[in-house]
């Protein structure tokens, strides 16, 4: 059965399914620098977790007025995941240029 509807079916099946992979993708990261912050600070914490928010917040789809709720949900558990992430990084940061010191 070669019939137009299936074919055309099956194209849009085809065509969504980049979209949910990209909604899906967990190998997202990002790349804050703290380098010339001084950590013991706590301005300078404060600037770090601004960069690390605004990082994972670029990271991780932001138009989610756009999204089904299934990828607004998903978007939102990206950011607090990599958020998660940085933050722990950047205690063990905070940690290392406290001993060194």
């Amino acid at each position: 059965m070669s019939s137009p509807l299936i074919r055309a079916l099956v194209a849009a099946c085809l065509a969504a399914l980049p979209m949910t992979a990209q909604a899906s993708d967990a190998h997202t990261s990002v790349r804050v620098d703290v380098r010339a912050l001084d950590l013991s600070a706590p301005s300078d914490v404060t600037t770090a977790q601004r960069r690390i928010a605004r990082a994972a917040k670029a990271a991780c789809r932001n138009d989610v007025e756009h999204l089904t709720v299934k990828a607004r949900r998903a978007a939102r558990e990206c950011r607090d995941t990599m958020r998660g992430l940085a933050l722990q990084k950047l205690r063990a940061r905070q940690q290392q240029q406290l001993a060194s010191q």
